[in-house]
């Protein structure tokens, strides 16, 4: 088994599930890279999990000002430090397709507490698609073992995120538009999946046309924030 970051090989014993069954053996990482990357824990803000916050924070306490009626929850797994940055930018920049696996592990413990949810990833335009040659979050959680639903396509290429400044992004025009299966949405429950949540423009724009369908319960996630 080899490190699902670093590629270096890993060697440890195996269990009697992963003798008996060795496609169960799920990617994991060496010690070194498991000892990368901080998990957010408390205290960290109730409704966005932005680290170091008892309370909802300021930038919540902003949207929620713009978006009164949305119920807005947000989870996320790591903090958006200098290690992830490392990891996203070899990843989604780079290309390194590998690295959709680095995460498997908490991906699939977060979502097998989500079995009855619809979820849907952020979605790109059609050139950066092309650009990049896969979604990056599709691909995290496709490798993952995690089914997705297509509600929402990216009509606009604006530039990456990466490149704008914090009030660039916030000002980015709505870049969303639904697709035909949003009418399989209404009064379920939908999980809106990205990578990085950093001032929360790109979410709230998909959450936007996501809530015009009348979902039961809207909550998004990301692997970082």
């Amino acid at each position: 088994m080899r490190c699902s970051y670093c590629q270096c090989e890993i060697i440890r014993n195996l269990t009697v599930k992963e003798l008996l069954f060795p496609f169960s053996i799920s990617s994991q990482r060496c010690y070194l890279c498991q000892e990368k990357f901080a998990q957010i824990t408390s205290p960290a803000c109730p409704t966005c999990a932005k680290p170091g916050w008892t309370s909802m924070c300021d930038e919540c306490q902003q949207w929620q000002q713009r978006y009164p009626y949305y119920d807005f929850c947000h989870q996320a797994l790591f903090s958006y430090d200098e290690a992830f940055k490392e990891w996203i930018y070899q990843y989604k920049f780079l290309g390194d397709f590998r690295l959709r696996k680095t995460f498997i592990t908490e991906i699939q413990h977060y979502f097998s507490h989500k079995k009855d949810w619809i979820v849907c990833s952020v979605p790109l335009s059609e050139k950066r698609f092309f650009q990049r040659g896969f979604n990056q979050v599709e691909a995290f959680l496709q490798a993952a073992g995690i089914k997705t639903q297509k509600l929402l396509v990216k009509k606009l290429n604006n530039a990456s995120q990466s490149e704008k400044s914090r009030q660039e992004r916030l000002a980015a025009p709505q870049a969303f538009r639904a697709t035909e299966n949003m009418t399989k949405i209404k009064n379920q429950k939908v999980l809106l999946v990205d990578d990085v949540y950093t001032t929360g423009r790109t979410l709230f724009h998909a959450a936007e046309i996501l809530q015009t369908y009348q979902p039961k319960v809207l909550h998004t996630f990301s692997l970082a924030r």
